[in-house]
């Protein structure tokens, strides 16, 4: 019997529009793309907003609203997984400490989850860690995690743990812990980054060896190597992550023509791997959601 394995399409990052104008940008565009996604077999959608005049990431809570609301407003059953971790690009002006060159974009924790408090959707990605990210510092303290983690649970929110190596894991670890994250939680390893672990099989061994018996995880690779990742996850006992903000390409040097590509390559994987992409309520039960 083929195993269910949750796939979670993340529909488009806040990086640079350029790379591939099957990127969704508005509102509009975001929900015609996740009703795509979840009917080709993602069981989750991952989102972020853009400004529709420039194309970059925004987090204008007004464009969370539409685009959530279109999703809802269409029937679409798929689990809503929202970012939390736009608003803390640090720049550091080296020759001038401790001031801030231009480029930061550093908000509050309220500013930062605002969207998630008021939105209150199944789940929301959560930064357990702070890394660099060449000349700018991607800024997560102790503080951000905790506070969000309580909004996360007066919110009805579960977290999704995102971990770039093996020391966030550590942290979150801490977390679990101390009681401020509910039983079975759910890890993501963010992976082939420039300042995260690597994508191989031995890194994710490694990283899947320091989770608590109760977690749920999945990871993700940068560009092509998206679908070896995947494969290791299905393999590995994990869940699957594709998508636009991960990869450009369905393959080398070929652009995907959207995220729907994207899952049905990865579900025609899952298919030679004795895996089948779980239901959205199959996935709420894998993940220990509350019910829609």
């Amino acid at each position: 019997m083929a195993r269910k394995v949750v796939l979670t399409c993340a529909l488009n990052g806040g990086g640079d529009p350029k790379i591939n104008p099957a990127i969704p940008i508005t509102p509009a565009q975001i929900a015609a793309d996740a009703i795509l996604a979840a009917r080709s077999g993602a069981a989750m959608i991952h989102l972020h907003v853009r400004d529709p005049d420039t194309g970059y990431g925004s987090m204008d809570i007004e464009l969370y609203r539409e685009a959530v609301g279109r999703i809802r407003d269409a029937g679409c059953d798929a689990i809503l997984n929202l970012t939390a971790g736009a608003g803390a690009m640090l720049a550091p002006d080296a020759g001038n400490p401790p001031n801030v060159a231009p480029g930061a974009t550093l908000k509050t924790t309220h500013e930062r989850i605002r969207h998630v408090e008021e939105l209150r959707p199944d789940m929301a990605s959560l930064p357990m860690g702070t890394v660099n990210r060449g000349a700018q510092i991607y800024l997560n303290p102790e503080s951000f995690i905790v506070e969000s983690l309580a909004c996360f649970r007066a919110a009805g929110v579960k977290p999704e743990l995102d971990v770039l190596d093996a020391g966030q894991i550590v942290s979150a670890l801490s977390y679990i812990e101390k009681g401020l994250v509910d039983p079975r939680p759910v890890f993501q390893f963010c992976l082939g980054w420039p300042a995260s672990a690597p994508a191989t099989p031995e890194a994710i061994l490694f990283m899947k060896s320091l989770l608590p018996p109760s977690a749920i995880w999945q990871a993700f690779g940068r560009g092509v190597g998206c679908f070896p990742v995947a494969a290791i996850s299905i393999l590995l006992g994990g869940n699957v992550r594709i998508g636009l903000e991960d990869t450009p390409w369905i393959s080398e040097g070929k652009l995907a023509p959207n995220n729907a590509a994207l899952v049905e390559k990865t579900v025609s994987l899952m298919s030679m791997l004795d895996a089948e992409p779980a239901s959205p309520a199959e996935a709420r039960l894998l993940l220990g959601l509350r019910r829609p």
